[in-house]
């Protein structure tokens, strides 16, 4: 009998094992749900965030998130959260802040203020002052070694926004127009000048000058947020660092002083349905990032700070260091006062598929000391224009030392300007960051596939010290179009189509007559 008790045991085990303590591994494997809602007549920061006592701020559930080594999802009901929420920071599991669904969430870096002196008064606009104790200062200028001239209003992080519209800022008190505003750094005040039926209860003053650090950690997903009013110089709304496997997803960055979103040294990066907007020096830039994904994300309207300053290249506009394997799939950069994407240095394996250039100040698209390869397929270049004191850029795409470049099925079309640049003025040597060497590049090995480039009067191609492009340029079923005699400017040589054709172009291509 006493073998049938320890079957009966063992038995009894084996169940537990294969029912029971699945069923408990899966309940420490469920997420736990955290609430956010204001409103709610229960709500509490002191609490842990349940349905029936939620959390009052966003900073609170993360922060007790923060404290639960589990999954967690952070619901958040709509309103505006005028709120910093600190870093994530060495955090592994997974993480998601999102909108509850069809809710408005707004996090925004400013506050509205009611209690405005009026300083003096005229027929145009009236001049209100209030304390300012935050003393952001100047920036400094961290170009001075590359002789960059970084002007002092785009040193200045302070940011004041009515309705849809930036207050211009001014360097002195005496400057004040109207629709503007000055800080006083030495008498700590805030001075704004209004036109008549204005009033300065209704401006967002900025007074954070970030929302959200992700410092090495990984599976974070924010989704649904809306980032707006983020102040200071060189800051961005959200940055991320040393990270891996994070989402933003149908997000927007509206009108923060100087950028939405910045990504460093980080790994499966995705950002998806989501809007860049109106934004003081850029929507969205990158630098170290592999495996990045950009679909279905717009960027229109950003550094109107630069353009305040007359500062548009550089360091303005969105910028991409290192890549290594990134796609940009239906990414639109309409209107920005700045390039619509510069690839500046050392970017590998890039495709950019299915997205739209348009109506950028500087360039539409940039590519820049890398040795590719860099594939545009499929893409709209058009109506960009040249305004930076930058001679060797063209408005359509430009290349300076960018080898490995495929053009195929794009539509390159009345830019104020040569539609595709290549110019390299010097070879340009870069050390590559996985093993420290030294690889000098040249503009090379570019293939044009299924183009369709045209301008009435502008030119079509044009090159500077460009022997080796011309040399290993590829020409396939193109569509060439011009109203002008020399559609080509070679080496400062103005050359003709049939000149064109016979030097260079392929049986296939062709020319499209007016």
């Amino acid at each position: 009998m006493k073998w049938h008790s320890i079957l009966a045991l063992w038995l009894v085990l084996i169940f537990f094992i294969l029912t029971v303590q699945p069923k408990i591994a899966a309940v420490a494997a469920s997420p736990l749900i955290l609430e956010v809602n204001p409103v709610h007549p229960q709500a509490t920061d002191a609490g842990k965030g349940m349905p029936a006592t939620p959390f009052r701020t966003i900073g609170a559930a993360l922060a007790w998130a923060q404290r639960q080594d589990r999954p967690t999802e952070i619901y958040i009901h709509g309103g505006i959260y005028r709120e910093a929420l600190g870093t994530i920071r060495d955090r592994q599991t997974p993480l998601r802040l999102l909108a509850r669904a069809g809710d408005r969430v707004i996090l925004r870096g400013s506050q509205r203020w009611s209690d405005w002196q009026v300083v003096s008064s005229t027929s145009n606009f009236t001049i209100y002052r209030h304390p300012w104790t935050l003393a952001w200062g100047f920036s400094g200028n961290p170009w001075t070694a590359f002789d960059i001239e970084l002007p002092p209003v785009a040193q200045r992080g302070e940011l004041v926004w009515w309705q849809d519209t930036p207050l211009r800022q001014r360097l002195s008190l005496g400057e004040l127009q109207g629709q503007d505003f000055y800080v006083d750094d030495a008498q700590h005040q805030l001075y704004v000048a209004l036109p008549a039926g204005v009033s300065p209860s209704e401006l967002e003053v900025a007074v954070h000058r970030e929302a959200l650090r992700i410092l090495d950690s990984g599976l974070i997903s924010l989704v649904g947020l809306r980032f707006e009013h983020y102040g200071g110089t060189f800051t961005q709304a959200v940055r991320i660092e040393r990270s891996h496997d994070i989402e933003v997803k149908d997000c927007t960055f509206w009108a923060n002083n100087w950028g939405g979103l910045e990504s460093h040294q980080s790994d499966r990066l995705r950002v998806e349905r989501t809007q860049f907007l109106q934004n003081g020096w850029r929507g969205m830039a990158g630098a170290h990032l592999q495996d990045f994904t950009v679909q279905q994300v717009l960027v229109q309207g950003n550094n109107w700070r630069g353009a305040w300053a007359g500062f548009y290249d550089w360091d303005a506009g969105e910028k991409y260091f290192h890549l290594r394997r990134a796609v940009f799939d239906r990414y639109r950069a309409i209107a920005n006062q700045a390039a619509g994407l510069w690839l500046d240095t050392d970017n590998q394996n890039v495709e950019i598929r299915r997205s739209q250039f348009v109506g950028n100040a500087v360039v539409g698209l940039f590519l820049e000391a890398g040795t590719g390869p860099v594939t545009i397929e499929d893409s709209l270049i058009a109506y960009n224009y040249s305004i930076a004191p930058n001679y060797l850029q063209t408005p359509g795409i430009f290349g300076w030392a960018a080898a490995h470049v495929t053009l195929r099925r794009n539509w390159i079309w009345e830019n104020r300007g040569p539609q595709i640049g290549v110019r390299d003025p010097a070879p340009r040597t870069i050390n590559l960051p996985e093993t420290g060497a030294p690889v000098t590049i040249s503009s090379q090995n570019w293939h044009l596939e299924g183009n369709w480039i045209g301008s009435r009067q502008e030119v079509l191609l044009t090159t500077l010290k460009g022997e080796a492009f011309l040399q290993t340029l590829r020409l396939e079923d193109n569509h060439w179009w011009s109203e002008a005699p020399y559609p080509f400017r070679l080496e400062g040589e103005n050359v003709t189509w049939s000149q064109w054709q016979e030097r260079y172009s392929h049986p296939s291509d062709r020319w499209i007559i007016p």
